[in-house]
Parts: C-alpha cells; structure tokens; sequence
C-alpha cells in the first residue's frame, strides 16, 4: 500500500485529465474531488475510479467541451441535458442551480438527463449542506442487480444521498440500494477479502460472502430485500420521468460502459421556515441521542451517518491517502 498526499493525488489526476485536452477549470473540480473522495475514505469512487473515467473519455463516453442545457422550468423545478459531459461537473452545476432556486422559491428541484458517473452522491449533499441546505439527490445506473425473486439484471443499484447541515459535522447518508456497491465488492477482491454479510448470489444461486462471484453473477442482494428493490425502481422512474431521459433499462441499450445517465437534485431552504432557529436544537438532541446508543458486542461505537469521513480525512491528510500500488501505477500510466 502506498501513501498519496492529498495534493501529490489531485495534481497528478488533474495532469492526465489536461493531456485529454480538459479545460483547466474543470480539471480542476474533476481532480479534487475524487482525490477528496479517497480522502475521506470513499477510495471505490475516488483515486480508484479514475482509470475507468480516464478510460470513457478516451471512448468518448465522456465528453469534455459541455455544460447542461435547459430543457425546461417551471417555479422551483427545472431539467437539463447533461450532453454527456464530466458527471462531477454536472451534477455540481445542477445542485448549484437548485441552492439558487431554493434562495428564491424556497426549494429547488433540478433533474438532469444524459449524463455520467457523478461518483460519490453525498458530494452533492455536502454542496447543500455547505450552503446552508438540506438536500435528496439520486442517480439511476446500468442494469446492475435483479429485481426481488428474479435472476436477470434489470433494475439499478442506484445511489440515494439524504442531507442535513450540521455545525458539528454534517448529517448525510450516501447509499446505493444494493446491500453492497460494486465500488465495495471491487474494492474487497482487490484486497483479496470476503464481505462481512452475504452480499448476493454465485452463478448457482447460492448466497456468498465472496466478492468477485457476486460481481459476475450480477446478482447483488438488494438493501431490503424486496423494499430496496421496490425503491430502486421508484428512483429510477423518478430520475428517468423527471429528465425525460433514460431509465435504467434505457442505459442498458446503449452501447459500451455506463453512460446517458438520469439524476435528481433537490434543495431545501429550510432556514425559511425556521425563523425562531429550533432545528440546530432538535438535530442536536436526536444526534446526542443516537450516540448514546448501547453498542452490541461486535460494535466498538454507534455513529451518526457521516462522522467517520471526518475522522478519516484528518488521519489520512496526516499520513496520506492509502492507495493500491497496482491502481497508482495504473494512474501514473495514463499520462
């Protein structure tokens, strides 16, 4: 394993993207990011990730020279194009747009079609939060998980994000609705390591703990059994509706790795509706509350959701972000 420093990992990301012929500010956004992924723990869909985005817009999955264009508003709602465009830079001009509808009407709802990979969804909670906003964002993906009781891959493990601001650490849960992303199976083969739980089903249809036979079985078990099953295809109509884009079964007809993408932002203004400032009290209780929680003998600690980001990203900017030797290689490569 080897130990990147934050800034050694964004300038080297943001030097392959620039050799793409990647506007320097995008490259910018796109760079920080994902190393800002790795180094709040998130490395499936940081340092990790970029081959494969390197590798899209190689293919011209990805296109460097676009932006969103509207499609159409009304009030607080509006949807755009994505173009196939850089998903960071997408999907954080989209929640961009909805903190700037909801200063006006109070909410903002932005749906954004024919897009990419935004990579970690609570980074756009985060963009909410940092603006005072409590948010619910969600992607659609390729087919990547059946539905409850069926064997074929037809729904998506798509990623859900819920968002409230917090003085003390923001309050976000970012979680896609298989029991384990793809992000997490990968990064458990590369480690040569079991899942914790059964995380889906091996090629004879038999639950497995083992990572790279759920990856090519595609039968990942979806949270909830049948209710996260249920709730990806509610997200997927939704995104799909929403953008008048795809929905999972449309990305599943395109050629090549995922892309044409459907995403939802929203932004709540809820400071507006607050004028006596209750909620920082109430969030503090219930948050105080969790913590006191009881853990069970295979729990050190209980935690709210996004507390340990915070604990990682000051253990690895003092000892810099862990990174596989065989993926820093694979990076250093693509220049």
């Amino acid at each position: 394993m080897l130990y990147i420093p934050f800034d050694d990992a964004r300038r080297e990301m943001k030097r392959v993207l620039l050799t793409r012929g990647c506007p320097d500010d995008k490259a910018q956004k796109v760079s920080y990011e994902l190393a800002r992924n790795s180094l709040e723990g998130v490395y499936t869909h940081g340092i990790n990730r970029f081959p494969r985005l390197v590798r899209n817009i190689d293919e011209g999955i990805v296109r460097l020279d676009v932006m969103p264009v509207k499609l159409h508003g009304f009030g607080a709602i509006e949807n755009y194009d994505g173009q196939l465009g850089l998903g960071i830079v997408n999907a954080a001009f989209a929640m961009e747009r909805c903190i700037d509808l909801a200063g006006t009407h109070g909410i903002g709802f932005v749906a954004l079609r024919n897009t990419n990979h935004w990579l970690r969804a609570a980074t756009y909670g985060d963009q909410a939060c940092e603006a005072g906003m409590a948010a619910i964002c969600f992607s659609n993906t390729m087919p990547n998980m059946p539905a409850w009781g069926a064997v074929d891959a037809r729904i998506g493990n798509n990623p859900l994000t819920i968002a409230f601001p917090r003085e003390g650490g923001h309050v976000i849960v970012d979680m896609a609705m298989s029991q384990f992303s793809y992000g997490a199976l990968e990064k458990a083969q590369l480690a040569g390591q079991q899942m914790p739980i059964d995380a889906g089903f091996d090629s004879q249809g038999q639950l497995t703990r083992d990572p790279a036979q759920v990856i090519a079985s595609k039968r990942l078990i979806p949270t909830g059994y049948w209710k996260g099953s249920a709730l990806s295809f509610l997200l997927d109509i939704f995104a799909g509706c929403m953008s008048l884009g795809n929905t999972v079964a449309g990305i599943g007809r395109l050629p090549g790795d995922e892309h044409g993408l459907s995403q939802v932002f929203m932004a709540i203004n809820y400071k507006k509706i607050d004028p006596d400032h209750l909620t920082g009290a109430t969030l503090e209780d219930a948050v105080a509350d969790l913590l006191r929680s009881t853990p069970d003998e295979h729990t050190e600690r209980i935690v709210f959701p996004g507390q340990r980001r915070q604990e990682i990203k000051r253990k690895n900017l003092a000892d810099g972000i862990p990174v596989d030797e065989r993926i820093w290689a694979a990076v250093k490569a693509l220049g």
